[in-house]
């Protein structure tokens, strides 16, 4: 029997599992997946939710442990895989339930076959020391335990928070905030614009208009913050410049970087992140990553989109590589390479939603360059940027093959009440893909509304 371990019970790890025991069964392939947090799988992308008070945990967790029985899939949590041996192809790990978690807690793990998915940690530039001004009024939004002590930090500080960052998880956690009865929240975001890697700056404009008229947030662009003084001061002086007084509470909501520590001190090739190729294989055959903490061609998506895709094909080379002869014999097919995971976006902030595919959003020097041109193909023009019921929709051309290679919707959710049908962004995301990689002629295309 073969032995499949997989580090990390996220989104890659656990589609990794699914997705090797779909291929070989338990006779033929024994897999372990370990997991630092316990409950190991939950869904990231909901602890916002967690945070407002309308879900509760156990509407979080990805699968129970009941499920991992039911599959054959031994979990391991919560335990720390403190090295790995490429040489003898084993991995120590330090099971964290025990009082100490020293030598004699270990435990010692041969693999035929290791697939990395440890994931990413949030970008915090600076956590104050204990017994200083800020400490313990400054937090970030990563895992479940993040929740519970935000959660328990503003059940008794409710007049003022301000959150680092205006991406996607910076606003839901604002308006989780809000939710969650916090009377003031401030959102302070280092660009120019909200959401600037999903939305243009009309579309986020808008998003702007709707957060502060309607759901009382107050937005600050283009600020640049020190953290370093964090060291020294309050939150609530470090933050009076922008904020005013009173601020109780500061979360970072900055991004993510890979969980890098463990390939890097087994010498796996790595940059942003854990390096692979079309197969998700590292540098070491026997060893591949996916998720957040992989990177190809360049890339560390550290999205839900490409985690499920190269999950999905760490497990298919994996097991590849392990049957091989049997599966070629059978008449099996080697797997299909990945290929780049190709951007698409669907968020929801309120009552308002976004969808984008292709590529969707230009920078200021692409814009600069000639080379792309936007196309408002919607009723709302930049001057109509204030018309929050209005759908907003944007093309992008690139000039030297005269095609459409992504596009932008921006409105209403219906969540509110009853648009006009058809009119909502999610259901103009078939439209937009339809468009993508047809020839652009000027008033040929318009929007069926």
């Amino acid at each position: 029997m073969k032995h499949l371990i997989i580090i990390g019970a996220g989104m890659a790890g656990v589609t990794a599992a699914e997705e090797a025991r779909s291929l070989h069964s338990q006779q033929e392939l024994a897999i372990t997946i370990i997991s630092q947090e316990d409950p190991p799988s939950y869904s990231r992308p909901l602890l916002p939710q967690l945070l407002a008070g309308t879900i509760r945990e156990r509407e979080l967790l990805l699968h129970g442990e009941d499920w991992f029985c039911q599959q054959g899939i031994r979990l391991v949590c919560p335990a720390q895989v403190v090295s790995l041996n490429r040489q003898d192809q084993r991995v120590t790990l330090n099971l964290l339930h025990h009082p100490k978690a020293e030598a004699q807690n270990q435990e010692i793990l041969g693999y035929d076959a290791l697939i990395l998915a440890t994931g990413s940690t949030a970008v915090t530039p600076l956590i104050p020391d204990p017994g200083t001004a800020a400490a313990g009024s400054v937090f970030c939004l990563r895992s479940l335990q993040d929740v519970q002590e935000l959660r328990r930090h503003v059940a008794t500080r409710r007049r003022k928070a301000a959150v680092l960052g205006g991406g996607l998880l910076g606003l839901e956690t604002a308006m989780a905030l809000r939710t969650n009865g916090v009377r003031e929240v401030h959102v302070l975001e280092a660009s120019g614009y909200l959401l600037n890697r999903q939305l243009n700056r009309t579309a986020s404009e808008m998003l702007r208009l709707y957060l502060e008229r309607q759901e009382g947030l107050a937005i600050h662009t283009g600020v640049h913050l020190d953290t370093n003084q964090l060291k020294s001061k309050s939150v609530a002086e470090f933050l009076k410049p922008i904020c005013g007084d009173g601020t109780e509470t500061l979360i970072y909501s900055m991004g993510v970087r890979s969980q890098l520590a463990l390939a890097r001190t087994a010498g796996l090739a790595c940059d942003k992140g854990i390096i692979v190729d079309e197969t998700m294989a590292t540098s070491d055959t026997a060893i591949f990553a996916a998720g957040d903490c992989a990177q190809f061609q360049g890339v560390t998506w550290a999205i839900i989109p490409a985690a499920l895709e190269q999950g999905r094909k760490a497990a298919q080379f994996a097991c590849w590589r392990l049957f091989r002869d049997t599966a070629s014999q059978q008449g099996h097919r080697q797997p299909s390479p990945y290929t780049q995971t190709i951007p698409r976006t669907t968020i929801t902030v309120g009552e308002r939603e976004a969808v984008s595919t292709g590529k969707a959003v230009l920078t200021a020097e692409e814009e600069n360059s000639g080379r792309w041109r936007n196309h408002e193909v919607s009723p709302v023009k930049k001057r109509g940027a204030s018309k929050l019921g209005d759908t907003y929709i944007n093309l992008v051309e690139d000039t030297e093959t005269g095609t459409i290679v992504g596009g932008l919707a921006f409105g209403p959710s219906g969540s509110s009440g009853p648009v006009a049908p058809g009119a909502t962004p999610s259901q103009w995301l078939p439209k937009l893909k339809q468009l993508v990689g047809r020839s652009w002629q000027e008033g040929e295309i318009q929007p069926e509304m």
